[in-house]
């Protein structure tokens, strides 16, 4: 009697203190206002890289499924519910797990996800049943939610200097990882087992563990009395209070839309038209890989001396010729997909980056239901572009698929134009046309300007700049307000 009363409980302490050695966090990475927070470039290339190794578990089934369907005895339909069950349970992640971010611990909760995402992965892996197959399919989604926690972090901790190029590094690792899983899943696959994919999976997820348990710092709260209900209405509230969030998620939409229909609609095109391989299919996706590379240097020179509109419609224009010339040189030679591949995929990544720094300053306490905005467009974008792009290519072939993405950076270039740089309103250009940085952020990011502005009190300007101020700095603001009682020169980061 007495121990089934206690078994609940003992059950439950057991959990909370395997819990509590999970998240156990060293003394050396304890969070010390003290000390400068400013995000290393050791730590941006730690995030990038787990960015990479986790959302490449969306990916990995794409060119794989007709041998998951011979290898569970299924259909090739059925197998198809695969990633559609892992992008849903993704879909639900980035809603109602990605908000947390703003009123917990993120060290804790980013460990915890990756923790449980590898068991999943694993129990993936050992599965003989296809309906386990697909259940645990669908929780490995929802988990897979932590690099959307790595781009709030880069923003807020990264020297306005370099910020620019330390998001473009975690956006890099982002579309590495995309591309890399299609092409390691091919090729492992058609010469050992797919399971393969999963181990070597699983491996790199328990690395990106245990270096981030060993380094990453414990990050404080964003917004310590904010409740989890709260935050959900924040999501729905925030696309209709900040035009620039607006602008930016539709810029994100139709840029995906474009990125997910050209490479669904390639694999017909190169093995219909072209007759590659499907080797051969899977190498192509090198070429999208190599402009990975070259975004944190297109980033130092474009993004971080450009106001993030200038860098958009120059990203848009490459982007609409790459697309121009893959469209209608696709329909007879191989060269028009290569130019595509590699130019598109170029303009795609400096597009993201330009409107992640864009965002940057929209609400610096709800960073993580800001970017749950910025995603739920994305990942609508690629539904809709995937659907839509196959649709329109059974109809029409190549030409049509190549169309409808014309139209839609087209759209996007519009979204762009109807709201200049410095509106403030939801449409038109007051404040002027000048597309160069302000002299604020020019200051910030020239060598021998101090790391934080808000530093230097002494050169309040009336444009605030697009840098968010992390927790410590905060506090610290508001101790010198109330010293102050509103004479000196105010806190510019308000």
């Amino acid at each position: 009697m007495m121990g089934s009363e206690n078994s609940p409980k003992g059950h439950s302490q057991g959990l909370t203190s395997a819990l509590e050695r999970l998240t156990w966090t060293p003394p050396w990475v304890k969070w010390n206002p003290e000390a400068n927070h400013d995000l290393s470039w050791t730590m941006n290339i730690l995030f990038g890289l787990t960015a990479a190794f986790s959302v490449a578990n969306l990916y990995y089934t794409h060119p794989i499924l007709n041998i998951l369907a011979d290898d569970f005895d299924v259909s090739d339909q059925r197998s198809s519910l695969v990633p559609t069950l892992t992008q849903a349970g993704y879909a639900v992640g980035l809603l109602l797990i990605v908000p947390i971010g703003d009123i917990v611990r993120r060290r804790p909760m980013i460990l915890s996800l990756i923790f449980m995402a590898a068991l999943i992965w694993l129990g993936c892996t050992l599965t003989q049943s296809f309906s386990v197959f697909l259940g645990l399919s669908f929780l490995v989604g929802l988990l897979t939610v932590t690099p959307q926690f790595m781009f709030p972090l880069a923003v807020q901790y990264a020297p306005q200097r370099h910020r620019a190029t330390m998001i473009s590094i975690v956006m890099s690792g982002l579309v590495f990882g995309v591309l890399v899983a299609r092409l390691l899943s091919g090729i492992v696959t058609q010469y050992t087992s797919w399971r393969n994919v999963y181990w070597v999976s699983f491996g790199l997820q328990v690395l990106a563990w245990i270096f981030l348990f060993f380094v990453m710092p414990d990050y404080p709260i964003l917004s310590p009395g904010t409740s989890y209900p709260r935050i959900l209405l924040k999501i729905i509230t925030l696309p209709f209070l900040k035009p620039e969030l607006t602008q930016n998620s539709l810029i994100a939409f139709l840029t995906m839309g474009m990125f997910t229909s050209f490479w669904t609609t390639l694999t017909f095109q190169l093995a219909d038209v072209f007759h590659l391989s499907t080797l051969a299919i899977g190498l192509f996706a090198l070429i999208g890989i190599s402009p990975v590379f070259l975004n944190p240097i297109i980033s130092r020179v474009l993004i971080a001396r450009l106001h993030p509109h200038g860098s958009l419609i120059i990203a848009h224009l490459v982007t609409i010729a790459a697309i121009c010339v893959g469209t209608f040189v696709g329909t007879f030679s191989l060269a028009g997909p290569v130019i595509w591949a590699f130019f598109g995929d170029l303009g795609m990544n400096t597009i993201i980056v330009a409107n992640r720094v864009a965002i940057a300053h929209v609400d610096s306490k709800a960073q993580n239901a800001v970017n749950s905005v910025y995603m739920v467009h994305t990942f609508c974008g690629q539904l809709f572009g995937t659907a839509v792009g196959n649709a329109l290519y059974a109809k029409g072939g190549w030409t049509y698929s190549g169309a409808f993405n014309i139209a839609q950076i087209i759209a996007g270039l519009l979204v762009l134009v109807v709201r200049g740089p410095h509106e403030k309103h939801w449409v038109g250009w007051r404040g002027g046309w000048n597309l160069r940085k302000s002299k604020t952020e020019e200051k910030a990011q020239s060598p021998n300007a101090q790391t934080d502005v808000e530093a230097n009190t002494e050169e309040t300007t009336t444009e605030a700049p697009t840098e968010i101020p992390t927790e410590d700095e905060a506090s610290k603001e508001k101790f010198e307000d109330r010293v102050e009682k509103g004479g000196g020169s105010g806190n510019i980061m308000s």
